[in-house]
């Protein structure tokens, strides 16, 4: 699978400490992804999952959330992933995609199939810059639909979701990571404008 990163105890990405998982490549490409620098496919990201996640504990974590890229541009592979997971007893799985649900559905993909009956809650749908309404701390545009494909996990969602989006910013090796739904005053902090 093609991973570019994985972080654990993230806290913006979902209730809890998450381990949070990016995807390297997406055929979406939507304008003002926050993520542009994971469109382009970089066959340098391809790694098996046993041995990418043999460094992280799941075991300590309150669940994990992929995002990219798009997970569901690599189909086998995300439900791998996501199978990884749930026998390493993590339920609380959180995927984003730019696919709507009904568009996952309509390719009659087996492995997609079997990666959303591992989901807990999918965000679904492209980014639309014009539809930001900086409103939710979980999804970046309005057009955007919190899912939960496990029912049982939705009160714990909306007691964590909340109007105020939070960045969480931390330093690995000499990169700095931003992780969240960043608002317009984060973002122009980084933009030429």
């Amino acid at each position: 699978m093609r991973i570019e990163r994985a972080v654990n105890y993230i806290g913006t990405l979902g209730p809890g400490k998450r381990l949070c998982v990016w995807v390297n490549g997406c055929s979406r490409r939507c304008t003002g992804c926050v993520s542009a620098r994971l469109q382009e496919i970089d066959p340098t990201t391809e790694v098996g999952i046993e041995e990418f996640f043999g460094r992280f504990s799941v075991d300590k974590c309150d669940g994990v959330t992929i995002s990219g890229g798009e997970p569901f541009d690599q189909p086998a592979e995300l439900s791998r992933l996501i199978r990884y997971f749930r026998e390493r007893g993590v339920r609380d799985i959180l995927v984003y995609t730019g696919y709507t649900i009904e568009e996952l559905r309509q390719k009659r993909d087996a492995s997609i199939d079997e990666a959303l009956s591992g989901i807990a809650v999918l965000i679904d749908g492209p980014y639309v810059r014009e539809l930001d309404d900086q409103k939710n701390n979980l999804k970046g545009s309005s057009n955007q639909r919190i899912l939960f494909l496990q029912q049982e996990f939705s009160d714990l969602y909306e007691a964590w979701m909340h109007d105020e989006r939070e960045m969480q910013e931390m330093v690995l090796g000499n990169t700095l990571l931003a992780v969240g739904i960043p608002d317009e005053k984060f973002l122009k902090k980084f933009r030429n404008e």
